[in-house]
């Protein structure tokens, strides 16, 4: 007999911030449509609505590398906290400085997704154990 229960598919939508442990990165979608990719950088990728163009999420990549480096000497997180995509774009920006002032298309990703994590309160799936070294 099979003890498997398949998931409720009537269930609405639920935007959630994933981490994928095999990309190594980090996937907030607000929607639930087909969609399209548009790399901005090797950090950040936009997704967009296949048919309006309009944003729906963004990806993070290399995620566990920048959180290593960047994030926790940074902050002070406990092993069972869940760290705000809004901190993490925030820190990729302090990153990239000046490389990113003198490409206006790329900071205004960077800004769409920053706006769109903040408004969706998006937080990473998984508390930040998970991620230590």
């Amino acid at each position: 007999m099979n003890t498997h229960l398949a998931p409720d598919l009537r269930s609405p939508y639920q935007p959630l911030a994933m981490y994928l442990d095999d990309a190594d990165s980090v996937e907030y979608v607000r929607r639930d449509v087909a969609c399209v990719y548009r790399r901005v950088d090797g950090f950040l990728t936009l997704v967009l609505d296949l048919n309006t163009k309009e944003l729906t999420g963004f990806r993070l990549k290399g995620f566990r590398n920048f959180f290593l480096k960047h994030l926790k000497p940074r902050y002070q997180l406990l092993d069972d906290d869940f760290i705000s995509l809004v901190s993490v774009i925030e820190e990729a920006v302090q990153v990239m400085g000046d490389a990113l002032v003198s490409h206006p298309e790329r900071k205004d990703a960077y800004r769409q997704a920053r706006k769109m994590a903040f408004e969706g309160k998006a937080k990473i799936d998984r508390p930040i154990s998970g991620m230590a070294a």
